[in-house]
């Protein structure tokens, strides 16, 4: 049902272009509209100006980790508030705990399960 996620808006920070297409080619399928980020200080940058409601946030990124971008956006009052996912490719069990330890409101495992993703997106931006 596209009608019901119209409004809603992701960022996807994600270096890895195929990556990247795939989630953008099945939210804008399913009625989201997206905002992309190949970098953590893109997806920063475009914090300033933009409000999703919810983040896609890869761990495993060129410059900033995943990690820290997190922790930045915490930091920052302005944009604490919002709900950031942990997007990676790292499926091992201690890894997805220590993402939800840090913080992290969930966990998306790539590669991406094309119908659990959406299932998990529009519970995760309601």
């Amino acid at each position: 049902m596209p009608d019901q996620n119209q409004e809603k808006i992701i960022l996807i920070v994600e270096d890895n272009e195929r990556n990247m297409k795939l989630a953008v080619d099945l939210l804008e399928l399913n009625g989201f509209r997206t905002l992309k980020a190949p970098d953590g200080e893109t997806a920063l940058e475009i914090l300033k100006t933009q409000r999703p409601d919810l983040i896609l946030l890869d761990i495993g990124l060129p410059g900033s980790s995943g990690d820290e971008i997190y922790r930045k956006i915490r930091a920052d009052q302005r944009i604490s508030s919002l709900k950031v996912v942990a997007f990676s490719a790292s499926v091992m069990r201690h890894e997805k705990e220590r993402m939800l330890q840090i913080g992290f409101d969930a966990f998306i495992a790539k590669p991406i399960d094309t119908v659990d993703f959406i299932k998990d997106i529009e519970r995760l931006s309601k």
